[in-house]
């Protein structure tokens, strides 16, 4: 019998061995966690709020459609959720009735009162204007959405159509919309994206309009009617013929290739007026583009960034501090900076069909600006008065 004992000690003690190890053995057997770890779901997409939101009031809609018919209200629960379904067109929003009601789904449009304070979240079919002075804690339009003067709008806002921001009102959190966001002077925001962002001029006279940005389909509740767009010409690079830029210089998509030549600069870098580079530039002080300068790549800048009336960049800012957007200049790619990022009156971001992203400390946004895409404010940005 001791014969036996030398081998279940080897036995034992080379299982003792291999217990260890055994996972990673049968991992490299069987192969089956090749893939990244599933840390998170979300997309970075800003309207996301406005959208779970919408999902969870989606099985409301057949008792919805039946007060709108018998234009009545409704109180029910979903989810833990106490919501109230409007069918009324006269409705007020009055506290007695909104009373322990985390959401309204309105069939209609409807018009939050002057002065008056919503703390539940708004779901409404047609659009929804906010009277002066009034705030909301949240809403999704199904259509346009209006901010009276001096309103606001306390965690999100989305509308399908248009949000139209009059002079005084705030938007808090994180504001969207599926066609375009117009700014008063005046106003104020932290988070916004829509396809496209204009910021308007109530003093402008209409026959300086752009008539690509016009529209009168809606008023004011006062009465007058809607302001406009200050348009401003399209900075050259913008106009040129395919073929023009063909032979003049790469498009902006080349721009980011990695055949582009990289300058670093070793202090401050001037890119004289009327000049156009070639390259990505990297400089480790301050960056400055003259009136009408081309660069047809990146900007990278350790200090401030000045970007002089009628130049361009082809490519994206990056900037340890202030990034000022001159007039009626041109940026393609993303602008971010560390400060604050000034945009002079006619400059433009982005474009229709390749949106992109602003982030900053803080934006300050005058009036005749185009951008497209994503404006990220971490403390504040508004529109010069």
């Amino acid at each position: 019998m001791w014969l036996w004992a030398p081998v279940a000690l080897t036995a034992v003690t080379a299982a003792l061995l291999a217990l260890p190890v055994t996972p990673a053995l049968y991992e490299l057997w069987k192969r089956s966690d090749a893939a990244p770890l599933s840390t998170t779901r979300h997309d970075g997409r800003i309207a996301n709020f406005s959208e779970i939101f919408r999902s969870r009031l989606t099985p409301l809609r057949p008792q919805l459609e039946q007060c709108h018919t018998r234009r009545e209200l409704s109180r029910t629960s979903i989810e833990g959720m106490q919501v109230l379904l409007v069918g009324l067109k006269d409705f007020d929003f009055h506290p007695s009735l909104t009373d322990s009601i985390d959401a309204v789904m309105l069939s209609h449009s409807a018009l939050i009162p002057a002065g008056r304070v919503v703390e539940a979240d708004v779901y409404a079919d047609g659009r929804l204007d906010l009277g002066e002075g009034s705030a909301l804690r949240a809403a999704r339009g199904a259509s346009d959405i209006i901010l009276g003067k001096n309103s606001a709008v306390l965690r999100w806002l989305h509308a399908e159509g248009t949000i139209r921001m009059r002079p005084g009102s705030t938007a808090y959190g994180r504001l969207s919309a599926g066609q375009s966001i117009r700014l008063e002077p005046g106003c104020a925001f932290q988070h916004m994206h829509a396809p496209q962002i204009l910021t308007l001029d109530s003093q402008q006279d209409d026959s300086q309009l752009d008539d690509s940005h016009l529209d009168n389909s809606h008023e004011g509740q006062d009465g007058q009617g809607d302001t406009r767009f200050v348009s401003s010409k399209l900075h050259v690079c913008q106009t040129q013929d395919a073929g023009d830029v063909a032979n003049s210089a790469p498009d902006q998509g080349d721009a980011f290739a990695s055949s582009c030549k990289r300058l670093r600069i070793q202090g401050d870098f001037v890119l004289p007026a009327g000049e156009t580079l070639n390259a990505n530039v990297i400089a480790t002080g301050a960056l400055h583009l003259g009136p009408g300068a081309r660069l047809l790549g990146t900007a990278k800048s350790y200090k401030h960034t000045v970007i002089e009336e009628g130049a361009c960049v082809h490519g994206g800012i990056i900037c340890g501090g202030t990034v000022w957007l001159g007039p009626r200049s041109f940026v393609a790619g993303p602008v971010l900076a560390e400060a604050d990022v000034l945009i002079a009156r006619g400059a433009r971001v982005g474009e229709p069909h390749a949106l992109t992203t602003i982030s900053s400390c803080g934006v300050q946004i005058a009036a005749g600006c185009q951008l497209h895409g994503t404006v990220w404010a971490r403390v504040r940005g508004n529109v010069e008065v």
